[in-house]
Parts: structure tokens; sequence; C-alpha cells
């Protein structure tokens, strides 16, 4: 069978993964980025990602046929080189990756920015199958964002259409590792929720943050402040309702912009919040301030391919080189 492959480069993880042509899992790992070795490193560490696909499709019968790569920063549509600023992983600015892995592999080899990708993938095969016009957002350590606009994904001209969580909130606001002030990423990002429960735990070392900071060797996570959350605790819930209005707040420029069918919300913060509190703070404060009658009642709702979003959407872009298409 032929098979298309994907490479979705993270700050600290490359996860890459093999796909058929309906977009189901075949094979699925993940390896070190090796960002702090220096830039050889990376690159090797990232063909050595390709290589393993490809010789667990030969034994189990299957050709692959394409590579897709999802690549942190913005990708210039023309040369396909990294462009900054891609704080996370430095190591790859000024680099066609593409053109790496093609060369290591022989396989025709397509990328884009990682939201990017994710965006595809849950227009392809996941919560937004189907709808042309939506918007993708990934929260994480980050916030990245990819917007499906007529089936295609907008990037424009220059690749750096969409980037969402580089929009400023508060000119006055702190600076940012891009460079500008200000951003959402800052305020409404999963380590920017996290950053401030470790401040309320620091300011009531009795509380039920500070506890299970304590029960977790030190370290405050999502996890843990849904978890205080849900036990009841009240500076917990303030914290969540705090990002979830921020973001909402982000996300309603581009609403109000792009007039999309569906906003699709994935990431660290999405996958902790099972109750859907969180999510459902982030619907209403969008639709509370929509202006259109269509985006008071949008669409608002929970990513389906969860981490593997993002090689999946890259194998997928993969294969419409082969196909002779484009996004």
């Amino acid at each position: 069978m032929n098979i298309h492959l994907g490479i979705d480069i993270g700050g600290t993880w490359v996860k890459y993964g093999a796909i058929d042509p309906e977009g189901h899992i075949l094979f699925a790992d993940r390896a070190p980025t090796r960002g702090k070795e220096g830039q050889a490193a990376t690159l090797a560490g990232i063909v050595d990602c390709a290589r393993a696909m490809i010789a667990w499709a030969d034994k189990a019968g299957h050709q692959p046929v394409s590579v897709g790569i999802g690549s942190p920063g913005t990708i210039n549509p023309r040369t396909h080189v990294v462009q900054p600023p891609t704080p996370n992983l430095t190591t790859i600015i000024g680099v066609n990756l593409a053109e790496v892995v093609e060369r290591a592999t022989g396989l025709p080899t397509a990328i884009d920015n990682d939201a990017n990708c994710a965006a595809w993938a849950e227009h392809k095969y996941g919560a937004g199958r189907g709808i042309d016009d939506l918007i993708c957002i990934t929260v994480g350590s980050g916030i990245g964002s990819g917007f499906i606009v007529d089936g295609r994904i907008f990037a424009g001209p220059n690749g750096n259409g969409g980037e969402l969580g580089h929009v400023t909130i508060d000119w006055q606001g702190p600076r940012c590792p891009c460079g500008n002030h200000g951003c959402l990423e800052l305020y409404a990002s999963a380590n920017a929720v996290v950053r401030k429960a470790g401040d309320a735990a620091d300011a009531a070392p009795a509380g039920t943050l500070a506890q299970l900071r304590k029960r977790d060797n030190g370290a405050m996570t999502v996890a843990a402040l849904f978890e205080a959350f849900a036990a009841g605790d009240q500076e917990a819930r303030r914290l969540l309702v705090e990002s979830a209005h921020q973001l909402a707040m982000g996300i309603l420029g581009a609403v109000n912009l792009f007039d999309p069918e569906a906003v699709i919300i994935g990431g660290g913060l999405a996958d902790a919040d099972t109750a859907g509190f969180w999510l459902k703070q982030v619907a209403d404060r969008i639709r509370s301030y929509a202006f259109s009658a269509e985006g008071k009642n949008l669409s608002v709702g929970k990513a389906a391919l969860g981490n593997d979003a993002g090689f999946i959407g890259a194998a997928a872009l993969g294969a419409l080189l082969v196909r002779g298409e484009s996004d």
C-alpha cells in the first residue's frame, strides 16, 4: 500500500508517523529534537526520523511515496526556508528542511508551519472535516493557529499569515520572545496559565494549588490547575476563566475578520479540560462579543486529533505533492 509520512517538529520532541490514503495512523513514534546540540545535530535527528519510518514501512510491506514536515516558525512560500522569529528552535532558521529530507530520502517532501499542518489535519480528517472555512487554535506552551479559507491553508504571500498567538492584545504588556509586546500567548497559553497558577500558589502557601504543587515535587501543571478547580478552588476557577476570556478576545478579532464556520481548539489546556468548563467559557465569550449574527451562533469545539494532528496534517500535505495538487 502507498503511504504518506509526516514529521511534526517541536522544541523538545519530533513526533512522526505514517498514514494511509484515508488518514488512518499506521505508525507513530517520537524522538528528541536535539535543538541544543547545534544545527547539524538537529537536522540529522529530523532525517533519522524519516529514515526510521522508511525502515518500518519496508518491514511492513508498505511503499512510502511522500513526506510532509510541520515546522515551528513561518515558512517562506517561495523558498520553503524557515523564517525568524522561531525562538523555541533557532537551529532550523534559514534552512529548507524539505530539501534536506528530500535529498536524504529521495521522496517528494512538503513543508508548512506546524499549526497550519494541525489545522489541515482537522480539516481533512478531524473535527473540521467538511468545513471549508475554519480557525484551528492550539493552546500549549505557546498559541499556534491555522486558518483554512475556502478549503485551503491561508498563510499570506510571505508565509506570515494566521499568527494569532502573536497578535498584541496589550501594547504596554511584557516583551514576548518574538520581539513584540503583549502578545496573546503571553496571557492565554498553557505556559502563561501555569505561571499565574505558580504565582497564586506562592501567594497562598496553604491553598489547594500550593498543596498540589508540593505533591508534584514542586512542579505546577495544567493538570493540577484543573484538579484544583474540580475540588472547588476559587483561585483556580478565576485563573481558568481569565485565560479563557483572554483567549476568546484574541480569537474574536479573527472571527470578525474571517467569518469562519467553526473554531476548533486543541492543545494542552483543551486536553486537560475534561469537563468542558474552560472551553465553554471561551465559546460563550466569543459568541457574546461577535459582530455578526452568525458569529453569535458560531460553532466552537474541541480538536479531535490531539497531539497527532501535526504529523497527520504534514503527511496529508505531502500527499498533495504526489497527486499534483495544492492546499
